[in-house]
């Protein structure tokens, strides 16, 4: 027991717990969070409360990082598609897109091919067909092992993500062209950043995952919080009882009634997320 028992924390990744994008503008890659952060959440586990991550990456991709956290809950990945927990090393929940994917996919990817598209499987096996500069800079942030393809006939379906990279205004053109397809209608659509437009199975998001998650450990809505900087996150911040945001959020993250900003990625944001949950549940 402690004054965080009850309590689930979910953070994003990438420019929410590291500042993934200004590293990258220095020409650096993540080598993990700061000691700041890390100090700030092992007092919010050691004091009662539950800690995950909840991020686009896939269960591999994050690995890395995961035993440098006091992570004391199983890990939203791939955008809400899947629950991992690391401890055990297994799933315990996932998501998969519609049996239309792949045609719907292979109409989309033929019409936009500027578009690179990564297809997320079960087994970790990442494909890419169309790499672009986008999804090499992808590859190199997160690290993935992705396999090239010149068709989706290469890929085995089912999937429980795909991801298309482009530079924004063609990724909208994208998106109003998936919304005339079946698996427009059967899906999440969502912009993780203003280059990348994930897709997870309908009703799989940030959002519901957290929900399931605190249904599992067996906590209550009123002690959920979450905290994110990007499109995909909202989901999440809109299912948690105290939704926290860095100052270097999208606008739409920032604009979002009720959400708390602290500092940025940068000046380590979980570690005052934490600071203003310590008064919030103090007794």
């Amino acid at each position: 027991m402690g004054k965080f028992s009850g309590v689930l924390l979910a953070s994003d990744f990438d420019d929410t717990l590291v500042p993934t994008s200004a590293l990258r503008a220095q020409g650096l890659s993540v080598q993990g969070t700061s000691p700041e952060n890390c100090a700030a959440l092992t007092y919010f586990t050691e004091n009662g409360g539950r800690f995950t991550i909840s991020t686009g990456r896939s269960a591999a991709t994050f690995a890395p990082y995961a035993a440098q956290l006091p992570l004391n809950a199983p890990a939203v990945v791939s955008g809400g598609g899947a629950l991992y927990d690391y401890s055990t090393g297994r799933y315990c929940m996932m998501t998969h897109l519609p049996p239309c994917a792949a045609a719907d996919l292979s109409v989309l990817a033929e019409r936009f091919p500027g578009a690179a598209l990564e297809l997320y499987h079960a087994d970790e096996t990442v494909w890419v067909l169309h790499p672009n500069a986008w999804s090499e800079e992808h590859r190199r942030t997160t690290h993935s092992r992705m396999c090239p393809v010149t068709s989706l006939d290469q890929v085995v379906f089912p999937l429980h993500k795909a991801l298309f990279e482009a530079p924004p205004e063609q990724l909208l053109a994208l998106c109003s062209a998936l919304r005339t397809t079946a698996l427009g209608q059967a899906c999440e659509a969502i912009f993780a950043a203003p280059h990348m437009l994930e897709l997870t199975a309908r009703g799989a998001d940030k959002g519901t995952a957290l929900l399931f998650l605190a249904g599992r450990l067996g906590l209550k809505a009123s002690g959920l919080c979450a905290v994110g900087d990007h499109q995909n996150d909202l989901p999440m911040l809109r299912a948690a009882r105290y939704a926290f945001a860095p100052e270097n959020a999208a606008a739409e993250v920032r604009s979002l009634p009720g959400i708390r900003l602290v500092c940025t990625a940068q000046n380590h944001a979980l570690q005052a997320v934490v600071a203003e949950l310590n008064q919030i549940f103090s007794p």
